[in-house]
């Protein structure tokens, strides 16, 4: 089951992380923040590993189609249709690359919840 309040506060996380330590290390620190922020997610939800996974990746997704729609208004009314096709150009590339953005954050996730509740024993 999808935790809204941990989703949320992934997504937060996420472009904090992934903004600082793109700046601290270039090329792999954003995703490195990602990851952190999937763990956050995952941790906070507990549970198994499949559970942290939806989460982080969730969280992920939301993050990609927020950012997404935010370019495609502030393009519009910064730049007017320039700005538009260049936010939409952006926007379809940003929707690509937020598979790779789900990825990490569903393995951060799992990482997450098995730091916090261990591995299951059968």
């Amino acid at each position: 089951m999808i935790n809204w309040g941990a989703v949320i506060i992934g997504f937060f996380a996420a472009i904090v992380l992934g903004g600082l330590f793109g700046v601290i290390i270039p090329g792999w620190g954003a995703l490195l923040g990602m990851l952190l922020a999937g763990m956050l997610v995952g941790y906070m939800v507990g549970g198994d590993a499949g559970n942290g996974a939806a989460n982080g990746a969730v969280a992920g997704a939301f993050g990609a189609i927020v950012l997404s729609i935010l370019f495609l208004i502030f393009g519009t009314i910064l730049l007017g249709i320039i700005g538009f096709a260049a936010a939409t150009i952006t926007s379809v590339f940003l929707l690509i690359g937020s598979i790779g953005v789900v990825i990490v954050m569903g393995v951060g996730g799992a990482i997450g919840s098995l730091i916090k509740d261990g591995p299951a024993v059968v």
